[in-house]
């Protein structure tokens, strides 16, 4: 059985769920303005694609955190978890783009943050 680090998924998994999160939320706007543009209607539910968008921020917070086994750094995790808190607020309680483009700003700097120590830890 190969242990987590020998397994490849988690170390692409904090990205890919970063990209998959930012795409959930601005592709979406991108995809309705494209659509509408050319006289399409679509309506979205905003919990289902806040939710979406929410479930990927936190699933990359959950790939930072197996990093912890590589690095034993705890700073990007904290960051990540920040920055997913960040989206959280916005998406459910307040929104605000700026805060929200901060939010995924942040989780983008953990993720990347997150990558360095773990090839640092393994050089």
């Amino acid at each position: 059985m190969q242990s987590v680090d020998k397994a490849g998924w988690s170390r692409w998994l904090p990205g890919v769920a970063t990209v998959l999160s930012m795409a959930a939320c601005y592709g979406t706007l991108a995809l309705i303005a494209l659509l509408g543009s050319m006289g399409i209607v679509i309506v979205v539910n905003d919990t289902i694609w806040a939710g979406a968008i929410v479930a990927f921020a936190l699933l990359a917070v959950i790939g930072i955190a197996i990093g912890l086994r590589v690095h034993g750094k705890p700073w990007p995790l904290l960051l990540g978890a920040s920055a997913a808190g960040i989206v959280t607020y916005t998406m459910f309680i307040n929104y605000d783009r700026s805060v929200e483009l901060a939010g995924f700003a942040l989780l983008c700097a953990a993720v990347a943050w997150d990558w360095l120590l773990r090839r640092r830890g393994k050089a």
